[in-house]
């Protein structure tokens, strides 16, 4: 095949965004990462600066103008209204770039991963990191979609939830609230540099608090699990219960029968904290034992690389 064929994926996160551009044989033209560009988080204005900037950088490194595909996975897709949005904010990022396009897709990023995965075929893929949402597919054309709602309504079982636990723990714990001993508030005040509760409340409401920060306390959880720390086992088993709900909401809505199937599993939780990642294979297991698992190992865009080349013709 010819070589020119160019394909490009963006990988739009909350925290970073990843720009790639390769030719169909598989070699990396252009690779880029900046900052995040979740709409609902920086705004529109902001957005269009990111993604132009991107773009910009990407049409000055490389001779290729013509893109056979264009695949955006951005975070912050979650209804129609979301993705009228943001296609728009990218054909104004185009519009200043003279880059020929001929086919943009624009997804959301979890269920472009999910295509990057299976091709479009059959599969489920379970993700919680600082949020949490599953989406599965039953190789005919159905996707069904559960959770991932943001944290004011839902991301039970994500990085963000299991921080909020642990802190609610440790302010019942000072208040006198809670007479359960827990490990978790030594770990929270070493990993936050703080001595007292005063420290903690002043963290949490500072102005510059963001909900990846809280997300980030979730990382003291494993070692106080390991302690046989009560409070910190039960976080731990209330998460993996969470997210197995979101995965058998999925497997309900797309019909599963208890054929051979796959789960893919990702983000920082499931794939960082084995122990809520067992609970959550077991729990599984418990109702569909002909299910398989498996932890993705590429880096995120590569999924939304093959995710394009997917819709090479």
């Amino acid at each position: 095949m010819n070589k020119e064929r160019i394909i490009m994926a963006v990988d739009g996160g909350a925290t970073k965004t990843s720009l790639v551009i390769y030719s169909i044989n598989g070699q990396k033209l252009f690779e880029k990462t900046t900052f995040g560009s979740n709409y609902h988080t920086i705004g529109a204005e902001k957005f269009e600066k990111v993604i132009t900037d991107l773009l910009l950088d990407a049409f000055q490194a490389t001779p290729y103008t013509n893109i056979e595909v264009a695949a955006f996975a951005m975070a912050g897709i979650d209804t129609a209204h979301d993705l009228s949005i943001v296609k728009v904010l990218i054909e104004n990022c185009f519009n200043q770039v003279p880059f020929d396009i001929h086919t943009i897709i624009v997804e959301n990023d979890v269920l472009s991963t999910l295509k990057g995965i299976t091709g479009g075929g059959p599969g489920a893929l379970v993700l919680s990191g600082t949020g949490s949402i599953a989406y599965a597919m039953n190789g005919q054309g159905k996707i069904v979609r559960a959770g991932g709602w943001g944290h004011r309504a839902a991301d039970e079982g994500s990085g963000y939830w299991i921080g909020q636990q642990i802190i609610r723990a440790v302010v019942r714990v000072e208040d006198g609230r809670s007479t359960n001993a827990t490990k978790l508030k030594k770990f929270l005040y070493e990993k936050l540099e703080i001595s007292q509760l005063e420290e903690l409340l002043y963290w949490l409401y500072h102005p510059e608090y963001t909900n990846a920060q809280l997300a980030s306390i979730s990382s003291i959880l494993s070692e106080a699990v390991e302690l046989g720390d009560e409070i910190a086992i039960n976080i731990a088993n209330e998460a993996a219960y969470e997210l197995y709900y979101l995965a058998k909401t999925v497997l309900e809505k797309i019909n599963y029968l208890n054929e051979p199937y796959t789960i893919y599993l990702n983000g920082g939780i499931l794939q960082n904290h084995s122990v809520i990642r067992n609970l959550f294979v077991k729990n599984m297991l418990k109702v569909y034992p002909k299910l398989s698992f498996k932890l993705c190992d590429e880096q995120p865009i590569q999924y939304i690389v093959n995710r394009a080349f997917s819709e090479l013709k």
